[in-house]
């Protein structure tokens, strides 16, 4: 008797040889200043931080964000309506969803086309190739959801790309996977389902694991290459930092390399306020999908991942369904570990059961 093979790699054989239309985009997006005050940071003060934490935008401003746009081979597939937009973490940046290292097991880009799903990778404000504000007063939390947003309002109006997307699915991942919940209470609509990679509602860890990053200004990491940038902006200085950061269990090393040379930034706004951004979604009706390595020592720190992620029900009490998945022997970065097929298998099968 043949073992049987599990259906995410049965899937492989044949999805390495489809071809997608892709198309770099620089998409304008705009904020509007709630905060009360003027802001300088020739003199700071704790007006700053209060303002930061009420998750306020500080400064006016409009930005350009880079996107690259696939469509899948066929068009007129039962998921070619579906545009899922990804939203990378804090210190990565669009690449993360099309891995050129192994792309037939890491890129999610290349699956999800290969499936019939288009795709809109991202860079945050402040990532990428999209624009480099201040690193505190304008690339925080609250300005990532207000340039979404901004963004979505665009992809139903029909202004980006020239097609109007009815259906719109976050993909989100940690930062990104916070700034999920974060737009699903301040706009419940914006959204039609949400994929959420490697958060919790468990911030014991948050900070610790931070640290443990050993993240420092990026320009004094490599001055030839990042010379130029604020010291505002940081990233891991080490090999080890990152991967104490994003990897435990089974990985390969490969794998590793590929997130290495492909790392971005974090801002100092961004570290500030990211916590303050899992919240609460009352409003928001859709379904909501939640998938958690065993091993995130983000929200798990020295502990195993256990009932953190069984939050995600209280989190989103009116949403039409809630879909948990553990993985075993994973940390941070759940794409680029052995259980990252998995991830996208269960997916998948996600968006498939509510019409996606």
């Amino acid at each position: 008797m043949q073992p049987q093979i599990p259906l995410y790699l049965s899937a492989l054989a044949n999805w390495t040889q489809s071809t997608l239309s892709c198309q770099d985009l620089r998409i304008p997006v705009s904020v509007e200043k709630t905060a009360a005050g003027e802001f300088s940071r020739d003199v700071y003060n704790d007006e700053i931080l209060f303002a930061l934490a009420g998750r306020k935008i500080l400064v006016s401003n409009t930005y350009e964000m880079s996107a690259r746009l696939c469509m899948p081979e066929n068009s007129e597939g039962p998921h070619a309506d579906t545009l899922q937009v990804l939203i990378h973490g804090a210190s990565f940046n669009k690449k993360m969803w099309d891995s050129h290292y192994k792309p037939e097991t890491y890129s999610w880009v290349k699956r999800m086309s290969h499936e019939g799903y288009p795709t809109l990778a991202i860079d945050l404000i402040g990532s990428g190739n999209s624009t480099f504000p201040d690193g505190l007063f304008e690339v925080q939390t609250q300005m990532y959801v207000e340039t979404v947003h901004h963004l979505v309002q665009q992809l139903r109006k029909g202004e980006v790309g020239g097609r109007v997307w009815n259906k719109i699915v976050l993909v989100g991942f940690s930062i990104g996977g916070m700034m999920g919940t974060s737009l699903a209470q301040q706009y419940p609509d914006d959204f039609d389902a949400l994929v959420l990679h490697a958060i919790s509602w468990d911030i014991s860890w948050i900070y610790p694991a931070f640290l443990s990053g050993l993240q420092a200004p990026a320009r004094d990491i490599d001055p030839e290459k990042w010379g130029h940038i604020s010291p505002l902006y940081q990233t891991q200085s080490t090999r080890e930092g990152r991967r104490v950061a994003c990897f435990a269990g089974s990985y390969e090393e490969g794998a590793v390399e590929w997130d290495w040379h492909t790392r971005d930034f974090d801002t100092l706004g961004a570290a500030i306020t990211f916590t303050y951004h899992l919240v609460e979604a009352h409003e928001y009706s859709g379904p909501v999908f939640l998938g958690l390595g065993d091993e995130d020592s983000t929200f798990c720190g020295g502990r195993v991942c256990r009932e953190q992620g069984y939050a995600v029900y209280k989190k989103f009490p009116k949403a039409s369904a809630h879909d948990l998945k553990m993985y075993k022997e994973t940390g941070h970065l759940i794409l680029y570990h052995h259980s990252g097929q998995a991830l996208i298998a269960d997916t998948l099968a996600f968006l498939d059961t509510h019409g996606f």
